[in-house]
This record gives C-alpha cells, sequence and structure tokens, in this order.
C-alpha cells in the first residue's frame, strides 16, 4: 500500500470514516513509520488545539482595544435624545396598540386625570396628527404620481418622492420664517 495522504490520517483520528477504512489505515501505521510519524504529529496538534491554553493579555493591550472598542463614552446630549426617543417610541407604539379610529386611549387617559395626564394626551395627539398627515401625503403622492406616470409607482418613488416634497416645503417655510422675522437680508 502506498503512503497515506494527510487528509486520510486525520479522517483516521478524527474517526470520520468507515471501521474497515479504520482497519487499514491502522495496519498501514504499523508497518509505514513515516505515515506513523505524521500520525503522531497531527494527534499531538489535535491535542494541543482540543484544549488551548489561556493566558492573560498584556496590560498595554487592554486599553488599547478598549478605545477601539468603545472609542468615546456617549455626550449627556446623546443620553438625553435616546431616553427622549425611546419616550417617543414607547408612547408611539402604546397609540399604535390601542385603536387609531377612535381616541379610546386619549379618551382613557382624560378620564383619568386632566392635570397629570394632559402633557401625555398632547403628546399622542401630536403623534396622531403626524401620522395622519404622513398617512394622507403618502396617499396623495401615489395618486399624483399614478396620474403623472400612467402606472402604479413603487412604494420607494413614492416615499422618496413624500421626502423630497417635505423636505422642499420644510426648507421654504424655514425661509419664509426667517425673512418674516427679518434675519434674512438680500
Amino acid at each position: 500500500m502506498a503512503c497515506l495522504p494527510d487528509h486520510k490520517i486525520l479522517a483516521y483520528l478524527d474517526d470520520e470514516i468507515t471501521s474497515i477504512e479504520q482497519s487499514l489505515i491502522r495496519d498501514h501505521l504499523l508497518i509505514c513509520p513515516g505515515c506513523r510519524q505524521k500520525a503522531d504529529r497531527y494527534a499531538q496538534l489535535h491535542k494541543i488545539l482540543a484544549q488551548p491554553v489561556n493566558s492573560e493579555p498584556p496590560a498595554w493591550l487592554v486599553p488599547q482595544i478598549m478605545k477601539r472598542i468603545y472609542a468615546e463614552t456617549p455626550h449627556y446630549t446623546a443620553i438625553a435624545a435616546l431616553i427622549a426617543a425611546s419616550f417617543i417610541f414607547f408612547v408611539t407604539w402604546i397609540y399604535i396598540y390601542f385603536d387609531f379610529s377612535s381616541s379610546s386611549l386619549i379618551q382613557a387617559l382624560r378620564l383619568t386625570s386632566d392635570s397629570t395626564a394632559s402633557w401625555l394626551v398632547n403628546i399622542i395627539k401630536t403623534i396622531s396628527v403626524i401620522y395622519t398627515f404622513v398617512q394622507a401625503a403618502f396617499k396623495a403622492s401615489h395618486a399624483f404620481l399614478s396620474m403623472l406616470l400612467n402606472t402604479l409607482p413603487g412604494t420607494t418613488l413614492v416615499i422618496a418622492f413624500v421626502l423630497t416634497f417635505s423636505g422642499l416645503l420644510l426648507f421654504a417655510t424655514k425661509r419664509w420664517l426667517l425673512k418674516k422675522a427679518g434675519a434674512v437680508k438680500k
């Protein structure tokens, strides 16, 4: 029998071959010193890799890794913005969980206590107005683009149109407000 290729020796050591092949390879390893030496080296390597040595990293390495993982500690404004966004998301989720058509959540908050829940009711009303406006703008843009293109536009096209139109509207409103305040000079 010719010398064994490396993949056969590795398969023998990992018990990934049939019992007939195992007996043939075992017999070959008994008579061939070169293959036996390869098999011994692979067995040692397998033993070393099966139980890796755990060692502590050098002291100078830990701060460098931590700087890369956490490049900069967040600023208080970022934390405050995250808390505010989480609160708005939570209130929106509560509002969506209840129904949109009847203002049952707003009515329930009004019934509990006008003084404590009035700010929450105002936030929910604002979210409701924004949701209604976005939904109406999406429907109007879809109808306008359908009429303009004589085909049904995709959602991505309508969203891009709504965002572009909203950006232009915000820019024009800002310009008008600045002009009204006398801040824009010709």
